[in-house]
């Protein structure tokens, strides 16, 4: 199993709301782990606490109450030690637009204490933009924009990659080249990366977990495998009794997976025959059956029903 490099612990973040005079928990008892390797699909509505989380991960801003362990380390000196390790893309990327992107990684290179000035062109290298590195940014399009924010966040060797909605703005072309790119940093160089995005879609071909918020709380975290599995065909059966029913699939189809979902629903994934078979097998068993119907829950209905408290 690989190793953790990124866990929080009953994480608490409130804000005041001043109209109301009330505090707003952006983060209540959050927990999450991300592992190294991952691309991790991090997802929930506007609101949800996403953007608090990435902020508290990479020191933009302080919890008020939980832990995190980042790289293993768990002492605040530690903690913020191991951020260097970190490149972070969150809201827009800070860009001089008057200037070069040369120049804007120049004054980077510079805050950052990187000695060696080779690592301005071997980042633009990197997201593809060699050719403009001498071109002013106000002339870039917001699809370089993005990529010259990513140059930013990796400059120095980064390990963690943290990226907030970094396809927003983006046309198809611009967030296909996106999700390559981002394919290749994980592959070749093993970049570890928290990526939020309301594309669920695109979050689909790119992700290989999943976290789902739901105000403040994490919810679920699952494998995309266990997730295409959830979300492939299935034959949702509603009856009296789930549990007698789940028992007579599984008996009669060893080789499938019979799921029981609620007290009265049974979810039957892999079959292929007749569902004519299955009531027939199931009236006979002393069954009643009130409802028998085909299924595919796509990413979008299955985090609906996740964050409803129920599963489809």
């Amino acid at each position: 199993m690989s190793e953790i490099i990124f866990a929080a612990k009953n994480l608490e973040k409130q804000y005041w709301k001043f109209r109301t005079l009330k505090k707003h928990h952006a983060l209540d008892g959050f927990d999450m782990e991300i592992r190294r390797g991952d691309i991790y699909g991090f997802v929930g509505e506007n609101g949800a606490g996403k953007t608090t989380l990435m902020r508290i991960l990479t020191g933009r801003s302080r919890q008020n109450g939980g832990d995190i362990t980042l790289f293993g380390k768990t002492e605040e000196k530690e903690v913020v030690r191991q951020r260097g390790r970190i490149g972070a893309l969150i809201e827009s990327p800070a860009l001089y637009p008057g200037m070069t992107a040369r120049d804007n990684l120049e004054i980077l290179r510079r805050q950052r204490g990187i000695d060696d000035p080779q690592c301005i062109l071997e980042s633009l290298k990197t997201v593809g933009l060699s050719e403009a590195a001498d071109k002013r940014v106000k002339d870039f399009s917001m699809g370089m924009k993005q990529r010259l924010g990513l140059a930013m966040a990796l400059m120095g060797n980064r390990e963690f990659l943290v990226l907030d909605e970094p396809v927003n703005g983006l046309d198809p072309e611009g967030i296909l080249a996106l999700r390559e790119l981002l394919k290749k940093l994980n592959r070749e160089r093993e970049i570890t990366i928290l990526i939020s995005s309301h594309l669920l879609g695109e979050l689909n071909q790119l992700a290989t977990c999943y976290g789902f918020i739901h105000q403040g709380k994490m919810v679920e975290q699952i494998s995309a495998e266990r997730l295409r599995e959830k979300c492939r065909e299935y034959l949702s059966i509603r009856v009296d009794n789930a549990q007698k029913t789940a028992a007579i699939l599984k008996k009669q189809y060893p080789q499938l997976e019979a799921e029981v979902i609620t007290e009265h629903r049974v979810h039957l994934y892999g079959y292929s025959g007749n569902t004519g078979d299955i009531s027939k097998l199931l009236v006979t068993s002393d069954v009643e059956i009130k409802e028998l119907k085909v299924g595919n829950a796509g990413l979008e209905k299955y985090y609906m029903s996740v964050i409803k408290g129920g599963r489809l």
